[in-house]
């Protein structure tokens, strides 16, 4: 077994100035191990420091101060994530909403934002886009910000890799099937095989939304879709191919940083590589 595939959650943290828990560590170790074994392993390896239930990469010990301080910054984010989520949940065609980046991390700033993954009706991207995007610009992003909209039955990615599947695996179900990703995406067991699905979310649908979705029906559908690529013009400049193709399939609608996922691979690798030497 190698240590640093037991160690990889502080290795991966670390990319992103962050502590990881016990729990966090195990849940995304990149192999099977007893969670009582992970922590005598961590805390006899001198490539990781501890301290109070924290773990971080030895001489990076200032990360083991500011992490309590970013899980209720984290916590605070979640609980608005939920008060806002019992309103979204009777939008049209809205069948899923799950708390993703930093806050269901549970490593968040003063400053982050409620990111939200929205699960939505097949051939109705569009239109939940235009819904809830111009409301969270209307309210302010703070409030919350839906940047990932996929299409319900179209959940799973052809492309694997381990931001992807830390994305994924830490998403937080606030409304509908919590382990929907985790069924589309059976490669997440693979990655971290001590990680299981999270429980189901609050319940989605209601009386309200088919009312709004017998009015709204299909007609808005083509001209939010142009809207929708003007906004993405707009986020990116030039969009990136897997995005466009993304929307053009009608599979999903991704607003995220540019090159975010190469620069944290990049930096994870480079970690593994030193410490490896």
């Amino acid at each position: 077994m190698s240590d640093l595939d037991a160690i990889d959650a502080v290795l991966y943290g670390d990319v992103f100035d962050c502590a990881v828990t016990l729990d966090e560590a195990w849940r995304y170790a990149r192999v099977a191990i007893a969670r009582d074994e992970l922590a005598r392993r961590l805390s006899a390896d001198p490539l990781v420091a501890t301290r109070e239930g924290l773990y971080c990469l030895a001489g990076r010990e200032e990360l083991l101060a500011r992490r309590p301080e970013r899980i209720r910054n984290a916590a605070r984010l979640e609980r608005r994530a939920r008060r806002v989520t019992r309103l979204l949940r009777h939008f049209p065609f809205v069948r899923g909403l799950a708390l993703t980046g930093s806050a269901a991390a549970g490593d968040a700033g003063a400053d982050d934002d409620v990111d939200l993954l929205v699960t939505v009706a097949e051939g109705r991207l569009g239109t939940v886009f235009v819904l809830l995007g111009s409301l969270s610009k209307l309210l302010g992003r703070r409030l919350f910000c839906p940047n990932y909209y996929a299409c319900e039955g179209r959940l799973g990615l052809d492309s694997a890799n381990l931001y992807l599947a830390r994305e994924l695996a830490q998403a937080r179900p606030l409304v509908a099937d919590g382990a929907a990703l985790w069924r589309a995406n059976p490669w997440l067991e693979e990655t971290f095989p001590n990680a299981k699905p999270p429980a189901a979310g609050g319940p989605a649908g209601s009386r309200l939304q088919r009312a709004l979705e017998a009015l709204v029906g299909a007609r808005f559908e083509p001209w939010a879709l142009r809207v929708a690529r003007q906004r993405l013009r707009a986020h990116y400049g030039a969009v990136p191919a897997d995005v466009e193709e993304a929307l053009a399939a009608g599979v999903a609608l991704r607003f995220h940083g540019s090159g975010v996922a190469a620069r944290t691979l990049e930096r994870h690798l480079a970690r593994r590589v030193d410490l490896a030497a």
